[in-house]
């Protein structure tokens, strides 16, 4: 790694521990004077007091001394203002990205099992219509469930991190195919829905496939038409209209609020989403600022839970999954497993080292050997 300027390293990782100046003063044994005068560029550091820094800052000292590597093709949006810790947060997750794409490519290559990226060549920019053609290409038929959207996208050459962003502001980002993708890093906050992380997938699919010249990694507020044609995507690849009508159809014989629920855990989506559908598809039975009181109010008299999405009445809703969602999907639905399968199989040839595996895991020593312990 090329050497930087320290000064902005231990800046971010300041936000990152919340750590004012007299604060990290007080940890590391460096005094105030010195610490700002680094800070502002005005002192240039010794070993010693880095050492002490990057103590009290809980990194490897030379992580202060290295320029991150950065990603020019990242798309990273949000339409929430960030605070300077949320700043920091996101600043560490792309750099994080990066070296984990390194990572990444370099496992293939040394494992021999790169996978192709086989949907460059799609053309189709209509959100409703390039699902069909992404479904055709992976070879799944119109009426099928996505049983497992992450080994799906991987086998199409996608690589797929998970990864708690700190905040839960964006659901997740991905990463162009010149920036050694395409990838898509999904939030994986254990707040966040089984649900929601699967519409993430397929939402951040719909940007590597539509959006193709909108990835700059200095934009960082959502363009709403974009976002918009992600979301009619990202439902439309969950869900085919045929096979949503088809499952509708056979679910005629019971209360509609327990369709809803039934089909939702067909297709792995949220019950929003199913509302979403009904609302555009049947207008007349299912007017679309009166469907989600109806549903909450309804499920509340049949299964005695308050929801705890709030919908302002007559309000225009999207397919975008709720925050409060009832049956959710188990949390063993939405695991990630190439990447380690690619470690251990570059551990077990012996090209990479106990250590090595257990910094590309973000694991410990200990918890590293715990790890290999535990693999069938």
């Amino acid at each position: 790694m090329p050497l930087a300027n320290p000064s902005q390293n231990i800046r971010r990782l300041m936000k990152l521990k919340e750590l004012s100046i007299p604060k990290l003063a007080r940890k590391s044994g460096v005094g105030t004077a010195t610490i700002s005068n680094i800070l502002n560029g005005k002192a240039s550091p010794s070993s010693t007091t880095l050492i002490k820094i990057s103590k009290a800052l809980e990194v490897p000292f030379p992580k202060l001394l290295e320029e991150p590597p950065s990603l020019k093709n990242l798309r990273f949006r949000t339409n929430s203002k960030l605070t300077a810790r949320e700043i920091a947060e996101r600043d560490q997750l792309a750099i994080d990205s990066a070296v984990w794409l390194e990572n990444y490519a370099s496992l293939e290559k040394m494992t021999g099992e790169r996978t192709r990226y086989v949907l460059g060549g799609l053309s189709c920019k209509d959100p409703l219509k390039a699902p069909g053609e992404i479904r055709k290409k992976c070879r799944l038929g119109n009426k099928e469930p996505v049983h497992d959207i992450i080994s799906l996208v991987e086998s199409a050459g996608i690589k797929l991190r998970l990864h708690d962003f700190g905040f839960q502001k964006t659901f997740g980002l991905s990463v162009n195919e010149s920036d050694g993708g395409p990838a898509i890093i999904v939030n994986d906050n254990r707040n966040i829905s089984v649900e929601r992380k699967i519409f993430t997938v397929a939402h951040e699919l719909g940007h590597i496939i539509l959006h193709r010249t909108s990835f700059d990694g200095k934009i960082t507020e959502e363009n709403k038409d974009e976002e918009r044609e992600a979301d009619t995507f990202a439902a439309e690849f969950l869900m085919p209209e045929e096979a949503f009508l088809a499952q509708w159809e056979a679910h005629r014989g019971i209360p509609w609020v327990d369709a809803v629920l039934q089909i939702k855990q067909y297709f792995g989506v949220s019950y929003k989403t199913i509302l979403y559908f009904l609302s555009s598809r049947m207008k007349e039975r299912f007017p679309e600022g009166k469907i989600y009181r109806e549903f909450a109010t309804r499920y509340r008299s049949r299964y005695g839970h308050d929801l705890k999405d709030n919908y302002e009445p007559n309000s225009v809703q999207g397919p975008v999954p709720a925050k409060d969602e009832p049956e959710e999907l188990p949390v063993f639905c939405f695991t990630e497993e190439r990447f380690e399968r690619l470690v251990r199989k570059a551990y077990e040839q012996e090209k990479i080292s106990v250590s090595r595996a257990a910094e590309m895991l973000e694991l410990p020593l200990a918890g590293m050997r715990e790890r290999i312990a535990e693999w069938l």
